[in-house]
């Protein structure tokens, strides 16, 4: 179902409920107060005849049950009777509705615009028959017509209501004219007061939005999560906006605000989250959320998840968090840089055995994509292990590859040889 599909289902049915209405009062005739309208209408105050009334009754009332294919049968040979000017708008009406109920709403237009032109009913029926026409129009997404025929009718009004003025905000949104629509909304939200919808919000952020005043947005977007905190996508709008107003950090904040609320629950928003925190260099946040939800089962711990939580402990400088990842990492991709960047870790806090071990390890493991450089690491932790003349080897072999790790390899063998000579002096003194 589109959102076009979804708007003229529910004004159809407003339609139809107005159309109820009808029948359980078809000849009802109340005045309404026109006290500070621009324009008066006087109640013509006709009344139906006996027989028409009987005839027009047993039509809503097949209208009322539902039936509504005999109920536009009976309406058309109401019609063609001998009429006064307000049984006939009366037959207009009802024919217009069953019309509408039968999901032929473009039929139904003429009938309503018919039963205005006879100007024969009451008031109440008369300004609320103006106000279903204008749904009609916006229903078939005829938005001028919608809004020529809504400004007529406000017209007779002392004051629009809440509701009046959305539909106007709406005509006015379809119809691109987004300066005339935030006026209309606005006042729609300021009458209602506390009562005001939570669509009616989003109306008038979108109209923001499309205008691209982003810092109103931002003001309405602080009432909105404010009185809706649980709505995730109005922290996700207001991260956006601030993203667009290049304020990184303010946009993180609302994102971990929604994140504490326990909102943020999708692997993908999750990882994204994670990324920010690493943009404004806050890598250990970004750790803590990624572990977290790996352990909640939010985030599967596969490849791309256990790579991103490496990058994150080790800018954090979690040397011990990242080398437990990539023992969880390694054996999934089979690649052995991984374990050679575990024992530069190992390196980065002197723990020489382990830097050892690693770098052994991913030899052995394979898809080494410098296995000089991992033979360099082979030499360092044994010299630092005192364990010269193995050193010596591991620096030799280093030479057999790469030309970086040639280079930095022969430089170390001159210096563990003259630590070798050193040794040999002092053994033979």
């Amino acid at each position: 179902m589109t959102p076009g599909g979804c708007r003229k289902r529910s004004l159809r049915r407003a339609l139809m409920c107005a159309a109820l209405a009808l029948v359980l009062a078809p000849a009802a005739g109340v005045a309404q107060g026109t006290t500070g309208a621009v324009q008066q209408r006087s109640d013509p105050g006709m009344l139906m005849s006996e027989r028409a009334y009987r005839r027009f009754e047993g039509i809503a009332h097949l209208y009322g049950d539902g039936r509504y294919g005999e109920a536009l049968s009976s309406a058309e040979s109401f019609l063609r009777s001998e009429l006064n000017d307000y049984e006939r708008a009366m037959g207009e009406q009802m024919l217009g509705y069953t019309l509408v109920a039968l999901d032929r709403p473009a039929e139904a237009v003429p009938r309503f615009e018919r039963a205005l032109e006879l100007d024969a009913l009451p008031n109440s029926t008369h300004f609320s028959m103006m106000r279903s026409l204008a749904q009609l129009h916006a229903s078939l997404e005829q938005w001028q017509k919608s809004l020529d025929t809504m400004t007529r009718y406000l017209r007779f009004l002392p004051e629009a209501t809440a509701e009046d003025r959305i539909m106007m905000a709406q005509n006015y949104v379809q119809l691109r004219r987004y300066g005339e629509a935030l006026d209309w909304v606005r006042g729609a939200i300021e009458r209602a007061g506390d009562g005001a919808r939570e669509s009616w919000l989003q109306l008038e952020l979108a109209i923001l939005l499309e205008l691209k005043d982003h810092p109103a947005a931002l003001r309405l977007l602080n009432t909105m999560v404010a009185r809706w905190p649980d709505r995730l996508r109005y922290w996700e709008t207001m991260a956006g906006l601030h993203q667009e107003m290049d304020q990184d950090k303010a946009a993180l904040a609302a994102l971990m605000t929604a994140y504490d609320a326990g909102l943020i629950t999708e692997q993908s928003k999750l990882m994204n989250l994670a990324r920010m925190n690493l943009y404004v260099e806050l890598p250990y946040q970004a750790g803590r959320i990624l572990e977290r939800a790996m352990e909640a089962g939010h985030i599967e711990a596969g490849p791309v998840q256990l790579e991103l939580l490496l990058h994150s402990w080790t800018t954090a400088r979690e040397f011990d968090r990242a080398a437990r990842v990539i023992d969880r990492l390694a054996p999934i991709t089979g690649d052995g840089d991984l374990l050679i960047r575990k024992a530069r870790l190992a390196m980065e806090q002197n723990r020489w055995q382990e830097a050892l071990d690693a770098a052994r390890e991913a030899l052995e493991l394979g898809k080494v994509s410098q296995p000089g450089a991992a033979w360099l690491v082979i030499g360092i932790a044994l010299m630092e292990l005192d364990r010269l003349r193995e050193s010596r080897q591991a620096f030799q072999r280093a030479q057999e590859f790469e030309p970086d790790a040639r280079r930095q390899a022969r430089e170390w063998q001159r210096f563990v040889e003259e630590r070798i000579q050193v040794a040999e002096l002092r053994a033979g003194h």
